[in-house]
């Protein structure tokens, strides 16, 4: 596992963890660290989904107190990869970021050709319902650990970011998960209607937390949207989809604009609607999680100030159910 030369001190254990902000405490909260669970080890793990068996990867830190409600990360891969290679991507497990939270890796289930993928993909099997199953994994994962139910959050890349975003749509999911990450996010236009699908989060909230990274170079899922490399898929403009949840949220405004790490080659672009809606636009950069050191996507590097890892878990600091915290 890669060593990073920064820490973010986000998250620290027990960070407004109260029992009122985590609802009440879960079974996982009063009983110890599950049989054949390590700390500070990943381990792969299934669990039954309808008539279904699903995997995940999941990984408690070393830092995990059985009584100490904790944050928790759901990060999921991309079309054809897999669990392991997506905690490899994303790096929530690597301690040099300083995360103290649960971080898991739920796995798709296989297309007629073989390619895992989420719910959105249009390949996906229609039987699959993979909202309802991570709303079942949350369940799960509050029955054995300690997890602060007002500090859940969803991550993904390119089709698991496409299925993030149908997360933040859902009116169950958008009520259990404080925010939402896309990376290199995959949003499907529907083959007949050429139009996204539903999107109808829940109103309990004053806002659902959105924040979207995409390289401007992407040639597998466009940045201005279109025909891409998937069968008989269009997929919308990123900048559209990111300014409709600004507008979700209730922003008339425009964003406030800014740059990082330089001009020309390795600028990137930031688009922010009060830290509630907010977007990384990459100009050297492919369909990557961006990153300062070569990843399983790419060996561009972008400057630390826009690291998708780093960003995320500074930025997911600041949320919980309850709103805006930081």
């Amino acid at each position: 596992m890669v060593t990073v030369t920064f820490l973010v001190q986000v998250f620290a254990l027990g960070t407004a963890a109260t029992a009122s902000q985590a609802h009440q405490l879960q079974d996982g909260c009063t009983s110890g660290v599950p049989s054949g669970i390590t700390l500070g080890r990943s381990k792969n793990l299934t669990i039954e989904n309808g008539d279904k068996t699903r995997k995940y990867r999941l990984h408690v830190p070393k830092s995990y107190q059985t009584s100490v409600p904790v944050p928790l990360i759901l990060s999921f891969h991309g079309r054809d990869k897999d669990m392991k290679f997506q905690e490899e991507l994303s790096q929530f497990s690597n301690s040099s970021y300083g995360f103290e939270g649960i971080s898991v890796y739920p796995e798709g289930v296989p297309n007629e050709n073989g390619a895992k993928q989420w719910q959105g993909d249009p390949d996906a099997p229609s039987t699959i319902d993979d909202v309802a199953f991570t709303l079942d994994l949350i369940d799960e994962l509050l029955r054995n650990y300690c997890i602060d139910t007002s500090r859940i959050y969803a991550a993904g890349k390119s089709n698991g970011g496409g299925f993030t975003g149908l997360l933040a749509c859902d009116k169950k999911a958008s009520r259990r998960i404080a925010a939402f990450a896309p990376v290199s996010g995959a949003f499907y236009l529907d083959p007949k209607t050429q139009e996204l699908p539903p999107c109808n989060p829940t109103q309990s909230r004053d806002a659902i937390p959105i924040m979207e990274f995409h390289g401007f170079k992407d040639n597998t899922i466009n940045y201005t949207g279109g025909l891409n490399t998937r069968k008989n898929a269009n997929s919308t403009d990123v900048f559209t989809w990111v300014n409709a949840w600004a507008r979700r949220n209730g922003f008339k405004n425009s964003p406030t604009v800014g740059d990082l790490c330089g001009q020309k080659a390795r600028k990137v672009t930031t688009y922010n609607w009060s830290d509630t809606v907010v977007h990384y636009n990459y100009t050297n950069l492919y369909h990557d999680w961006p990153s300062t050191f070569p990843n399983g996507d790419t060996n561009l590097t972008t400057c630390e100030d826009a690291e998708a890892t780093k960003v995320i878990l500074k930025w997911f600091s600041k949320w919980t159910l309850g709103g805006h915290v930081g």
